[in-house]
């Protein structure tokens, strides 16, 4: 019984440290999205002041 009860804790530590992981790998994810929607704006920001002298012309 003793057993079952070191092995049930085992994988709820284990489970624990995988929800943690995930959480870690989210969080991870959505900052680097973030820096990709931060690096399109201003290429697409640049885009736009490199076409107006352009137009201008």
């Amino acid at each position: 019984m003793e057993k079952d009860q070191e092995m049930w804790e085992k994988l709820f530590h284990e489970l624990a440290c995988i929800k943690s992981e995930m959480k870690a790998f989210k969080l991870e994810a959505r900052a680097e999205l973030y820096q990709i929607k931060a690096e399109l704006k201003e290429w697409q920001r640049q885009n736009q002041q490199q076409e107006l002298p352009s137009k201008g012309e």
